[in-house]
């Protein structure tokens, strides 16, 4: 059984049109599970906010979300709509603004999925699940937090850091511009994890016990690791050929083995350090 919640909040009618500009919006959803004992799944999808997920013992799913003319990183009222006027008014117009903020949750056999029309204004979203949980959440421009969930998490930003805490299972992340770091309780047995930014460093904490083989390359930083790690840095040759072109390429790759190896951790940057730590 499908069960949706929304809210629409028509900021646009409630203000003289003299005084209209991106207002704060404070709304909280609850979602109740069709199957509350077992795993779970989130999906949420940003373009302008950041979003906080921090697992609770309940069998409900609560989305808070906050909005204001505010955003992170951004030297001026981007959002507000008289940052968006026209340079040209036509003569004895008034501008009419069509601004408002939409929330919707959707729930169908344990899968919950948010959507927001955070392309209009910044919409921050907290957020909370139950422990077993898996996710997969994006936003563009914001940071991305998550703490004390056990599952699969995919997690991809452009413009902002991503944080995992106390967190158990396989992490499949990146970002663009911002540092990822993550720190594990416990790991799944065999599966693979990925983290990979292009500016930012990468700090990744892990149980000691653990089984994994790491794949590991930051073009611009230094890598470093607690691990007692077995290295190869041997570089390989990739050779192909197509349409008549002969190519040989370089694979300047690192790898290391934790204990007796297993599972493939890839972590990756160019601007920023890579640190492999041991909880």
């Amino acid at each position: 059984m499908m069960k949706t919640l929304k809210i629409l909040a028509c900021l646009a009618g409630l203000l003289p049109i003299s005084l209209i500009k991106a207002q704060d919006f404070n709304e909280t959803l609850v979602v109740p599970l069709s199957r509350p004992t077992e795993k779970g799944k989130l999906e949420v999808s940003l373009v302008r906010g950041d979003i906080s997920i921090v697992a609770y013992d309940s069998d409900e799913v609560v989305i808070e979300a906050t909005s204001s003319k505010s955003v992170t990183g951004r030297g001026r009222c981007s959002d507000c709509e008289e940052d968006r006027r026209p340079s040209k008014v036509p003569p004895g117009m008034k501008r009419i603004s069509s601004s408002s903020i939409e929330l919707e949750a959707s729930e169908d056999d344990n899968e919950v999925e948010i959507a927001t029309n955070s392309w209009k204004q910044a919409v921050n979203l907290s957020i909370k699940v139950p422990k077993n949980f898996d996710l997969e959440v994006a936003t563009v421009h914001g940071k991305l937090s998550v703490a004390g969930v056990e599952g699969l998490m995919e997690a991809s930003s452009v413009h902002g850091a991503l944080t995992f805490s106390e967190v158990a299972g396989a992490v499949l992340c990146n970002t663009v511009h911002g540092s990822i770091v993550a720190t594990f309780n416990q790991v799944t047995k065999d599966e693979p994890m990925s983290f990979v930014t292009l500016h930012g460093d990468i700090d990744a904490s892990f149980p000691g016990e653990i089984n994994a083989t790491t794949k590991m390359k930051s073009d611009r930083g230094e890598i470093y690791t607690d691990f007692d790690m077995v290295i190869d840095k041997s570089t390989q040759e990739k050779k192909s050929s197509k349409d008549g072109e002969y190519k040989v390429s370089v694979n300047s790759w690192v790898y290391g083995k934790i204990n007796n190896g297993g599972a493939e951790y890839t972590f990756k940057n160019m601007h920023g350090d890579i640190i492999i730590r041991k909880e």
